[in-house]
């Protein structure tokens, strides 16, 4: 945990450009992308005002909506560097770089085409979506977009030629071509995608994440993009001559990246959802990886034991929970050892707990394959928040030969 420091120092922005008082994140600037995206994730960035260098430090003005101690607590939580909070003065972004202010210009636009009253308008426009992702030329909102009963009762009254127009408009607001609203994942085998599209003939996206070609249909299949850090350090890992079991591959979410970046001899990608998997040939093809890449269709139950012994490292990357497979991922490692990738989300106050209980797991496990190893907790990594009190984390674990003791 570290401190937080309230800053009274003179940091005073020039009031020429319709300047006013914004609380701000400060940190330093070698940590300013890591913190501005963290923000921007979460629609608690700023984007009407202009962040400010200050010294060895940047100014990162957070929304006035936003609850200032929840804000200083989440920060506190996640980044282990020094993390500081003011009030100060603050430039105007400008429009043409300022997304909520074009999506605001937009729907403004819209909503005075008709005989809207001022109360109703104003009203609406304080509604408006904080936050979405970009999938390649599809804008995606969050599930609460344009759903409170003001935006339903005059959605009601309007033609579907007019919604369209008015998804239209947003959707180039925000730089895209097609529009969509996310839903929860559905609760079964597949984790199927539920996302709404709301303007454009089909949801099949392709983009390029780091260097590594995705393509699939983001109407069927699900794609965090919250989750580019953890994709970032995984393929930053070395993992030249390596054989990688992914148990949970999806469209290549880390298949790829660990693949390309990593530079792994070969990886093992099982995916039991049949469109994930169309996503999965399409990049397998797209990025040159026919060879490098053997994927296995159907329950990882029932794929996981055919590749026991075969591995060096194995990849857990289900969400909330990838627990169901920890004993196969030991069965997977070669009888020297290798290490294991534990994606969970966990709540803040049990995370040394759960760490501890998962090691005594991970033991248990390895005593039942007869595997004779050392195993140990390399490192956390704190993903992002999934809610206000949990942390999506992935554990590194390592195993190893245990040595044995030489006798005089």
């Amino acid at each position: 945990m570290f401190k937080v420091v309230t800053l009274f120092a003179d940091i005073m922005a020039d009031t020429s450009n319709q300047s006013k008082k914004a609380n701000v994140v400060l940190c330093l600037r070698e940590n300013g992308e890591k913190v501005h995206r963290f923000l921007d994730r979460r629609g608690l960035l700023d984007s009407t005002r202009k962040p400010k260098p200050t010294g060895d430090f940047l100014a990162l003005p957070f929304n006035d909506y936003a609850n200032k101690k929840e804000v200083e607590h989440m920060l506190c939580s996640f980044f282990d560097f020094e993390i500081q909070f003011d009030c100060i003065e603050l430039d105007q972004a400008e429009v043409s770089n300022n997304p909520h202010a074009q999506l605001h210009q937009a729907v403004l636009s819209w909503l005075t085409s008709f005989d809207s009253s001022g109360s109703d308008i104003e009203h609406l426009s304080k509604e408006l979506p904080r936050k979405w992702q970009h999938l390649g030329d599809v804008v995606v909102l969050s599930e609460i977009a344009f759903t409170s009963r003001k935006w339903c009762v005059l959605f009601s009254q309007r033609t579907e030629k007019e919604l369209q127009d008015l998804w239209r408009q947003i959707a180039q607001s925000l730089g895209g071509k097609r529009l969509a609203r996310q839903h929860p994942i559905a609760k079964d085998k597949h984790r199927t995608s539920q996302t709404e599209l709301l303007l454009g003939g089909n949801g099949w996206v392709e983009f390029l994440d780091h260097g590594v070609h995705f393509g699939f249909d983001a109407t069927k299949v699900m794609f965090s993009a919250g989750n580019v850090t953890e994709r970032r350090r995984i393929g930053s890992i070395n993992m030249e001559g390596e054989v990688v079991v992914d148990a949970y591959a999806g469209v290549g979410y880390y298949t790829l990246h660990m693949a390309l970046r990593s530079r792994a001899k070969h990886i093992h990608a099982c995916e039991i959802n049949p469109d994930s998997i169309t996503g999965l040939k399409w990049a397998q093809e797209t990025n040159g990886l026919n060879k490098q890449i053997t994927i296995h269709q159907g329950d990882n139950q029932e794929t996981l034991p055919k590749l026991y012994g075969q591995a060096d490292r194995c990849h857990l990357g289900l969400l909330p929970s990838s627990e169901a497979v920890w004993n196969h991922a030991l069965g997977c490692l070669k009888p020297k050892g290798g290490w294991i990738h534990i994606h969970m989300n966990v709540h803040k106050k049990d995370l040394e707990e759960w760490q501890a209980s998962t090691l005594e797991t991970l033991k248990k496990y390895a005593e039942h394959h007869k595997r004779r190893w050392d195993i140990t907790i390399e490192h956390l990594e704190r993903v992002k928040w999934f809610s206000p009190h949990v942390c999506h984390v992935v554990l590194d674990v390592q195993c190893r030969e245990t040595q044995q003791k030489e006798h005089a």
